[in-house]
Order: C-alpha cells, then sequence, then structure tokens
C-alpha cells in the first residue's frame, strides 16, 4: 500500500512540474521595464517609447496609448499619408489615393502618430475615413507629438485595391486669443501576412454622409435625431452596425450635467434596434489642465470602447432600411439651461455579410421586445440651501428573433441587449460630486447555413470630484475676459469590457480592463474665449498632479494570443516646465497558446499515462 502511495504522490509532483506547460498557459516575457531602486523610474521628459525594446517604435513619442498589439512577424508596410499638415482645416480632408498590395493577411493595425508645433493648440478630434466608412476615430495630445494604432483587421476586405483616405484633424487657428499650433500627421498601415480571419464582412455602407462624402453629422436640441435610408442587397445574410461617437461642446463632459446620462438609440424601420452606453472619454484638456501630460486617459489619441449593434434579425423587416439614431436627454438639458450647445457627432458604418448567388426569399419575425425607460433627473434640495442633489437611472431590454428564408438554406437570428444606467450628483456653487456607470451586454445567435454566436458585456464607472473658485479680473466680462481661478480634484475612470465570437469553427475572444485615477489641481490666470467655458491659460500660480493608468488585455483567435500588462504614472509638480514627467512604466507582453508546443506536451503526458499512471492504477485496483 505504501508503495502505491508513493508512485501516486510522484505522478503528482510530476505533473504539477508539467503544469506550467499545459496547453493554454502563458509563456510569458516583459519589455520595457526601467528600473531604479525598487521601483520604475525615468527622469523628467524623457520619451518612454524612444528604447527599441519597448515598443519597437521610432522616432520617440511624449505620450502614447496603452494598447499595442505586439504582433510577431514581418508586416507589409504601407504609407497612408506623411507628414500631412493640418492648419486651419476644420473638418476639411487630406485625401490621399492609396493601393493596398494585394496578399491575405491575418491582422491589420493602421498606426497614427501626430506632432504639434508653432505655438498654442487644443486637444483636438482625429478621424480617419476609408471610402467614406470610419475606420479610426481619436484625438491629438495638447503638446509634443503622439502616437496611437488601432485594429482594423474587419476592414479587411474594404482595404483592398485603390482606396481613398480622407484624413482630417479638425483644427482651428485663432492668432487673437494664442491659438496657433500646427499639426502634422503621419498615417501607416501594417498588413501581417497570414491566413485570413474566417467570417468577415464584405460589404461596406457609410451612414450620415457629410459634404465632405465621408461618415459624419453633430446632433444637438434642436436637431437630435439623424435618418438614413439604405438599400441592403437581398443576398445579405448577416448585418452588424458600428457606430463612432463623442460628445461635444456643453457636453464633452456630459456625465457632470443634469441631466448627466446620454444613451445613443438606433431603430431599423421604426423598430428600436440597439441602445448604444457612451464612454466617457475625457481628452488632453479636460478636466484638469495638466493631469493628462504626459500619460493620457483612457479612450483617447484612439477610440477603443466598442459600439457594435447587431442588425441580423432585422432584415426579416426588409431590405430597404430606415436607420434613425438620436441621442437621449439633449432636449431635457437644452429645457433645463436653456442652451443649445449640447452637441454630438456621430458616425457610422453598416457592416454586411453578402452573397448576391443566395438571395433571401422571406423572413419573419418571430419574437420582438423593445423596452426603454428613463427616470429623468430627480432633484433633492440639501441640507443648505446652494446644495443639490441629482439621481438618474433607467434601464433597456431589447429581444428579436427571425427566420430568414433563402434561396438555399436558412438562417434563425436571434439578438438580445440589456443594460442599465446611473447617475448621482451632489453640487453647489464650488464643487461637484459625479457618479455614473452604465452596464450592458449583448448576445447573438444565427443557426443554419452559417454559425455565429457573439456575446459581449462591461461597464463605463466614473468617479469624480472636484472644487473650483472663479473671479473675473473685470467689472463688466465679455468674451474673451480673464478670470482668476482654482481648481482640485480626483477622478477614477474606468472601462471594462469583454467579447467573444465565433463563426463556424473560427472563434475569437478578448477582454479589455482599463483604469485610470488622477487628483491634484492648479490655479492661475485664465482667458474665457467662448461661451461655453472653452479658455486658455494666460499665467500660472501653482500646479500638482498625479496620473495612473492600468491596463489588462487579452486578445485570442483559436486558442492562440497575447496578454498586455501595462501600468504607467505621470506627474505635473510645476509652474514653469508644464510637460510633467513619467515616474513608473512597466509593460508585459505574455503569449497564449502554442498549439506545436501544446500537441507536443500533450503526446509527452500521454506517454507518462500509459508508462506510469495506468500500470498503476491497475495495481491499485488488483490490490483492492
Amino acid at each position: 500500500m505504501k508503495t502505491v502511495i508513493v508512485k501516486l504522490f510522484m505522478i503528482g509532483v510530476i505533473l504539477l512540474m508539467l503544469l506550467p506547460y499545459m496547453p493554454g498557459q502563458a509563456a510569458t516575457y516583459s519589455e520595457g521595464s526601467y528600473i531604479h531602486g525598487n521601483s520604475l523610474y525615468l527622469p523628467r521628459l524623457f520619451n518612454m517609447t524612444s528604447s527599441p525594446s519597448l515598443f519597437n517604435q521610432d522616432p520617440s513619442y511624449y505620450s502614447f496609448e496603452a494598447y499595442h498589439l505586439n504582433i510577431t512577424g514581418k508586416p507589409v508596410k504601407v504609407i497612408i499619408g506623411r507628414d500631412l499638415l493640418f492648419n486651419d482645416t476644420g473638418l476639411k480632408p487630406i485625401i490621399e489615393d492609396v493601393e493596398i498590395p494585394s496578399g491575405n493577411y491575418s491582422q491589420e493595425i493602421l498606426n497614427v502618430s501626430i506632432s504639434e508645433f508653432n505655438g498654442t493648440q487644443y486637444d483636438r478630434q482625429v478621424y480617419i475615413f476609408a471610402d467614406g466608412v470610419p475606420i479610426f476615430w481619436g484625438s491629438t495630445q495638447e503638446i509634443h507629438n503622439s502616437t496611437a494604432e488601432s485594429r482594423v483587421t474587419e476592414f479587411e476586405n474594404l482595404l483592398k485595391g485603390n482606396v481613398t483616405f480622407e484624413m482630417v484633424i479638425e483644427n482651428f487657428y485663432d492668432a487673437k486669443v494664442n491659438i496657433t499650433g500646427l499639426y502634422e500627421m503621419n498615417v501607416t498601415l501594417y498588413l501581417y501576412p497570414g491566413p485570413t480571419p474566417v467570417g468577415l464582412p464584405n460589404m461596406f455602407v457609410p451612414l450620415f454622409n457629410s459634404s465632405y462624402n465621408y461618415s459624419y453629422v453633430v446632433l444637438n436640441p434642436l436637431d437630435d435625431v439623424t435618418t438614413s435610408n439604405v438599400s441592403i442587397p437581398m443576398g445579405t445574410y448577416k448585418a452588424q452596425m458600428l457606430l463612432y461617437e463623442e460628445g461635444g461642446g456643453l457636453d464633452e463632459f456630459w456625465y457632470t450635467n443634469e441631466p448627466a446620462t446620454r444613451e445613443i438609440l438606433i431603430y431599423y424601420n421604426n423598430y428600436l434596434a440597439g441602445d448604444l452606453n457612451p464612454f466617457e472619454t475625457i481628452y488632453t484638456g479636460g478636466i484638469d489642465l495638466f493631469y493628462w501630460k504626459p500619460l493620457t486617459s483612457i479612450d483617447t489619441l484612439s477610440f477603443h470602447s466598442p459600439y457594435l449593434i447587431d442588425l441580423t434579425p432585422m432584415l426579416a423587416l426588409s431590405h430597404n432600411a430606415t436607420i434613425r439614431v438620436t441621442v437621449t436627454n439633449l432636449k431635457t438639458a437644452y429645457h433645463l439651461t436653456g442652451s443649445t450647445a449640447f452637441d454630438w457627432d456621430l458616425s457610422g458604418v453598416l457592416m454586411l455579410w453578402v452573397n448576391e448567388s443566395n438571395p433571401m426569399i422571406g423572413g419573419t419575425v418571430v419574437t420582438e421586445t423593445q423596452h426603454f425607460i428613463d427616470s429623468s433627473p430627480i432633484f433633492i434640495p440639501g441640507y443648505t440651501p446652494s446644495t443639490c442633489y441629482y439621481d438618474e437611472g433607467g434601464n433597456y431590454l431589447l429581444n428579436y428573433t427571425s427566420v430568414l428564408d433563402f434561396l438555399h438554406g436558412r438562417e434563425v437570428a436571434t439578438t438580445t441587449q440589456e443594460g442599465k444606467f446611473v447617475a448621482r450628483q451632489s453640487f453647489n456653487s464650488v464643487y461637484e460630486s459625479v457618479y455614473l456607470d452604465e452596464t450592458f451586454s449583448e448576445s447573438v445567435k444565427d443557426i443554419g447555413m452559417y454559425n455565429y454566436t457573439m456575446v459581449e458585456q462591461g461597464n463605463y464607472p466614473v468617479n469624480m470630484y472636484f472644487d473650483a473658485i472663479e473671479i473675473p479680473l473685470s467689472s463688466s466680462p465679455k468674451i474673451p475676459f480673464n478670470l482668476s481661478y482654482e481648481q482640485n480634484g480626483s477622478l477614477v475612470l474606468s472601462l471594462n469590457f469583454m467579447k467573444n465570437t465565433s463563426f463556424d469553427d473560427f472563434i475569437t475572444s478578448s477582454s479589455v480592463n482599463e483604469v485610470v485615477r488622477s487628483e491634484g489641481g492648479f490655479s492661475g490666470v485664465i482667458e474665457v474665449i467662448n461661451n461655453y467655458g472653452g479658455s486658455e491659460l494666460v499665467s500660472l500660480t501653482s500646479n500638482y498632479g498625479v496620473t495612473s493608468k492600468e491596463l489588462n488585455l487579452t486578445f485570442v483567435q483559436n486558442g492562440v494570443g497575447l496578454r498586455e500588462n501595462f501600468y504607467a504614472q505621470g506627474i505635473q509638480n510645476s509652474t514653469v516646465n508644464t510637460s510633467g514627467y513619467y515616474s513608473h512604466l512597466h509593460v508585459k507582453f505574455s503569449k497564449v497558446g502554442d498549439p506545436i508546443r501544446d500537441e507536443q506536451v500533450q503526446l509527452l503526458i500521454s506517454e507518462i499515462i500509459k508508462l506510469i499512471y495506468v500500470p498503476v492504477l491497475k495495481s491499485l485496483f488488483l490490490f483492492i
């Protein structure tokens, strides 16, 4: 009996030793850890990405996003735009016709690098369109240079042959108020050779076409609905809508307003087909002028929050679709404040899967649920006459199942979306405390000619506190005018998201957990230059801010992928040198899965079981 126990113990030890090499475990390695004592440290104004061991970037950049898809292999490099100058350009694009090399690519990455020079400038919006379709939305860094990248593999069937790219930095030049900064942009597409992912859309229909022939529209309280009439090909067997959004004007910080909730509702032929929860993007000049130097907030430089609505069941209604999009609470904000400066910029595309040789010949909606409720703002007086408490919440549930009949085959398509949102504030004339959270999920299941599933869920919580005192420096303020200003505050903003998809046997899974924390404040003299509070810094008397960002990202296709763990901290503590500096930076990439190694390990374990484990079990059975 002792012999059997000893053998079992030894087998357990062997298996524990093999455990780190079991299939699915991560083989890890690190890049870019700079050690100083017991902490990661870099000197003031050191460009963290200047080391080729960090993000393999050249030249170095003052600001960079946390997301870095550390793909191995040598890509095909396609220059989309080189040294493009944006002066007083507004929404006018710079247009480049580019020939995309033919081939099969497993991943496609778009890099956008921008430098600022010639003086002061705001953070500006950055849009890139391919044949009118939005493929990149982001923003500039207010000072120096920045770089960001976005995975554009979903557009692989769009980015073929000759493609017209429209590149936009919504820049405005006004020397009267010292806004003289210029931007120079470089855009590069990296194509990684390999098997093309299964189940990519093959037709793209831009929505909300602007006068510049790309997808763009602005909504406000006086015009809070946009409509697109689309003729969808009869051979379409799957449809999804991708939407980009951002609040502007008084709604740049919409989550601090009353009402503080915004939902973007999508209607397909008057059926409520989708509810999109906007992310609380905080740009590099937002909330506090100095939090984001040199470390930017979540979703700046490049938007990564997901905005995908599955519309496949709606094909049963009609292929002549009227798609209507609206943003909630804009009219309510106007009625409460009397201002119309609550703006929302939208851009979107219908992504279609089309087989012209197999047209749809009939369709029936089997189940239909449309539920959306918003409590509207609730105001409660505080303990002091000037203090007020505000609450608002809501929820939604959407469900559609349709049977789609085609000339050759049938598909049963089901989409379910549900979520809730809540906002709470307390405020008076000198301070405001803000909490907002949006929790959402979407599940999709298509069965028949092809089998497709999608499950995604996430939430976007933000907690914020700030106080401010402002004193006009003239008896009758008229724009532009100066204020003596002091502000302090703290912020915690998170993006949590998980998405799993399968198209027949091709499986993709991804998860993102990102959090940014900031605290500090500044004081000085500012010049107000427009009617919704936009201002320029005239002089600075105090400045302190600490910002940290943490990212945990996983991306896996068919069991193989990578993990990224990122942590960085930036510090502001000078009234003279306001560029700030990094105090910590750590990045680690971990490979997930290795089919060849996994197969070898599996064979090894099988042999061990045959040679040791099975005989021992037989001995134990005979002993018993």
